[in-house]
C-alpha cells in the first residue's frame, strides 16, 4: 500500500476552508499536507503560512494554475463551486467541494463530464454521513429491534436572524444548500439511488434578511421504505428532538448526543385475526399488554467526521477503495433540491 503524502490546496480560508478543513487535515500529517492557499486577505495568508508553512495565493485561479498540488478543496461562497471546480478539474486535480457541490443538476452533471475526461476525482463534502447520531440510528436498524422503518424524521431547529451572504440566492444562499443539504444527504443514503421518491416540499423565506429560504419542511416519499420528513428552519422558538424513527416494533427518539430506543417483541405475542363482529361489552382493542425494553444510547461527540471523511478519500485516492461520496449520490441530492426549488417558487 502506498503511503506517500497528499499534498492539498485551499481555496477559501472562512469558516469552513480555514475552522473545518485545515483543522481536519491538520490531525492527517501522514496523509496529507497543506500545501498552499488562496485566500483574498493578506492576515489570513499570514495566519497560514506561519501554521503550515505553506505557499499562498490570492485568488483560486493563481493558486490552480500555478501551485502543483495534487487536490484541491474548494471552500469559497457557493455561487463559485462549479466554476472552481471546473477550473481544478482542467488542471487535474482531484477536487473536494464543500456542500452544495454546485447550484443545479445540470451543473454537476457537467462537472462528472469534466471528471471523467480528466481522470481525476470529483467528490462533495458530505461529512454528515460520519455523524455519531445517524450511524448510532443505523446501527439500530441493523439490529432489527424496531422492526421495519416506517418514518424518519429529522429536524434542526432554531431561531436565528441571518443577514449575511447566504441569505442571497445569487450566492447560493439559503437554509436549503446551507444546512438542510447535509441532513438531506443523511436521509436519502437510506434510498437506493436508482429509487424514485415522491417529494412534498415547502421552503419559505420568513425572517432573515436577503431573498433565500430561512425555513425548509421536506417530505419525501420513496418506491418503498419509510417515508423520509425533514424540517431545517431558522424560525422555530421552541425546538423538538433532533431524531424520531417509527418502526414496527419500536421508535428511536432524541438529540445528536443521546438516543433513546424503545421496542418490544412482537414474536412472542399470539398471532391476530380480524374480528367481523361486534365488540363485546362495546371494547375495542384485544386487550393485550407489551413488555417494553428500552435503552439510551450515548452519543460520542462528532469531532472526527473531517478526518474521517478525508482519510477515506486518502484511501480512495492512494489504494483505490470506493468513493465514500460519489458524484451519483451527490446528483440525487441536487435533484430533489431542484424540485423543492421548482415546488416552492424558489427556483
Amino acid at each position: 500500500m502506498a503511503t506517500d503524502k497528499i499534498s492539498v490546496g485551499i481555496l477559501g480560508l472562512g469558516r469552513s476552508g480555514w475552522g473545518i478543513h485545515a483543522k481536519g487535515l491538520e490531525d492527517l500529517p501522514e496523509q496529507f499536507t497543506v500545501a498552499a492557499v488562496a485566500d483574498p486577505m493578506p492576515e489570513r495568508q499570514q495566519e497560514a503560512r506561519e501554521k503550515f508553512g505553506c505557499e499562498t495565493y490570492d485568488t483560486p485561479e493563481q493558486l490552480i494554475a500555478e501551485s502543483d498540488v495534487e487536490l484541491v478543496t474548494i471552500a469559497t461562497p457557493s455561487h463559485t463551486h462549479a466554476a472552481l471546480a471546473q477550473q481544478a478539474l482542467a488542471a487535474g486535480k482531484h477536487v473536494v467541494v464543500e456542500k452544495p457541490m454546485a447550484g443545479s443538476v445540470a451543473e454537476i452533471d457537467e462537472l462528472i463530464a469534466a471528471s471523467e475526461k480528466s481522470g481525476t476525482i470529483i467528490t462533495a463534502f458530505q461529512n454528515q454521513r460520519l455523524d455519531p447520531s445517524f450511524l448510532a440510528v443505523k446501527d439500530v436498524f441493523d439490529s432489527g429491534r424496531i422492526g421495519e422503518p416506517v418514518l424518519i424524521r429529522r429536524t434542526v431547529h432554531r431561531f436565528q436572524r441571518r443577514n449575511d451572504w447566504q441569505t442571497l440566492r445569487g450566492h447560493g444562499g439559503g437554509e436549503l444548500p446551507n444546512t438542510a443539504l447535509h441532513f438531506l444527504d443523511q436521509l436519502l443514503t437510506l434510498v437506493p439511488v436508482e429509487m424514485p421518491v415522491e417529494l412534498l416540499a415547502d421552503l419559505r423565506q420568513l425572517n432573515s434578511a436577503g431573498d433565500a429560504e430561512d425555513h425548509v419542511k421536506l417530505t419525501i416519499r420513496p418506491e418503498s421504505g419509510p417515508v423520509l420528513d425533514l424540517e431545517s428552519s431558522m424560525v422555530v422558538a421552541a425546538p423538538q428532538e433532533s431524531w424520531f424513527v417509527v418502526g414496527t416494533k419500536g421508535t428511536i427518539s432524541g438529540t445528536p448526543g443521546e438516543l433513546t430506543v424503545k421496542w418490544t417483541d412482537l414474536d412472542a405475542l399470539p398471532d391476530l385475526e380480524a374480528n367481523p363482529n361486534t365488540p363485546e361489552g362495546r371494547a375495542y382493542g384485544n386487550g393485550e399488554t407489551y413488555e417494553w425494553q428500552t435503552e439510551t444510547i450515548d452519543v460520542p461527540s462528532p469531532n472526527q467526521r473531517t478526518q474521517g471523511y478525508y482519510s477515506k478519500l486518502y484511501d480512495t485516492i492512494r489504494n483505490g477503495a470506493e468513493l465514500f461520496v460519489t458524484p451519483a449520490s451527490v446528483r440525487r441530492v441536487a435533484e430533489v433540491v431542484d424540485r423543492a426549488r421548482a415546488q416552492s417558487n424558489f427556483a
